[in-house]
């Protein structure tokens, strides 16, 4: 199937937002948390704030390019659930998860999940035009700078108590640490904090985002084109592990923050964005010429990742964008053909499976849940509206 404008809409609008708009759940607010590959509903299952504020945003993002009957309104019911139990009103910031029915369950503070609720209520804010959800956009930017930031080290504290109290890794990150930087978290805070500067365009803000720029051109980039994945805190790498898949992430979302600063005229940013794709390109692609997962401990993971792909898919058009070299194009189009040959459920009203081999097998010792607290509606819509811009 040829990657076009005519297929990436009917894909979905058919298919991807058909499902996720089924998982609504009437009863409780949000949506189902896990979805097994059989389809199964488990209607029970915690409702983490990751998953809540990916809808939130994907449902938003959508609704301006898709002719989908409901997304305004399921995104207005999930920003509510988000605002009605995620939200902790006495301490400030979202908990990490809450039970299926809204009791607050695991409620430590993340800035991964506050970066997302920003990048959610922002979008949400471009669509709705509701002042309360740029307000909390606002107040969030405000906390993690006030709770978060490390004037000394220049980088950011990754979790925390309930209460905003430093705790050491133990959502994510590297488990036990506790003076540490991810390239993971920095680089949601970096999306996050761009997608607010396009309804609240703050100097203070704008600052920040050219903070984290240099600190990705600085630090995270090694000379190589990869993206170091963790730091002590005087930003040596804590491990030499490489994840392509963030590297190719990495590098169209440093582009889409040069773009909204209007910046692309800043030619050693360009030349950063140029070389982690260059990197990717040589070393991060198998036999079939599509995304290797990871490097770690001397070995390249064959496995291949719905994210992943998706967010191959977006990063080599968007060199090719920026370059005009066919090959990009060309690898843009691979990875469109493994996710239609490979993750796509035939006959049926799905989502993308998680985890393959190289042959396109299932792979059984992965997570196989079509939806869960971390696998949601925001890789893949996000490839679908991407595209469909550059496709126009």
């Amino acid at each position: 199937m040829e990657l076009t404008k005519e297929t990436v809409q009917k894909q979905l609008d058919e298919r991807i937002l058909p499902f996720w708009l089924s998982l609504e759940d009437k009863a409780q607010g949000g949506f189902y948390a896990k979805v097994a590959a059989d389809l199964s509903i488990d209607k029970q299952a915690d409702k983490s704030a990751i998953l809540m504020t990916r809808y939130l945003w994907a449902l938003s993002a959508a609704y301006p390019v898709s002719e989908t009957k409901g997304l305004l309104e399921a995104a207005d019911q999930v920003y509510q659930f988000i605002v009605d139990y995620l939200l902790d009103e006495d301490q400030q910031g979202l908990f990490w998860s809450v039970t299926y029915d809204g009791q607050a369950k695991v409620t430590q503070k993340h800035i991964y999940v506050q970066s997302f609720a920003i990048y959610a209520f922002s979008e949400y804010y471009k669509v709705s035009q509701k002042e309360s959800s740029l307000k909390l956009a606002i107040d969030l930017f405000n906390l993690i700078e006030s709770k978060a930031y490390l004037a000394d080290d220049s980088g950011y504290h990754e979790e925390f108590t309930s209460d905003w109290q430093p705790h050491s890794a133990t959502l994510m990150g590297p488990k036990g640490e506790a003076t540490y930087y991810s390239t993971n978290a920095l680089l949601h805070l970096l999306e996050a904090y761009t997608n607010l500067y396009q309804v609240y365009p703050d100097s203070r803000l704008s600052k920040r985002i050219t903070h984290l720029l240099a600190l990705f051109k600085e630090y995270i980039v090694s000379e190589e084109g990869h993206c170091y994945t963790e730091f002590h805190r005087d930003w040596t790498p804590l491990n030499s592990d490489i994840s392509y898949a963030h590297d190719i992430e990495t590098a169209w979302l440093l582009y889409r923050s040069l773009e909204v600063l209007e910046k692309t005229n800043d030619s050693d940013y360009v030349a950063l964005v140029q070389r982690i794709v260059q990197s990717v390109l040589e070393e991060g692609l198998d036999d079939q010429g599509i995304i290797l997962d990871h490097y770690h401990s001397g070995q390249k993971s064959q496995i291949k990742q719905w994210w992943s792909l998706a967010e191959s898919v977006i990063g080599f058009y968007d060199a090719f964008s920026r370059t005009k070299e066919v090959q990009f194009k060309r690898l843009a189009q691979s990875h469109w053909e493994f996710i239609q040959a490979h993750l796509m459920i035939p006959g049926q009203l799905s989502e993308w499976l998680p985890h393959v081999d190289e042959s396109g097998q299932v792979v059984e010792t992965k997570s196989t849940s079509l939806s869960d607290g971390w696998k949601g509606p925001y890789h893949t819509v996000r490839m679908y509206v991407e595209m469909l811009g550059r496709l126009s």
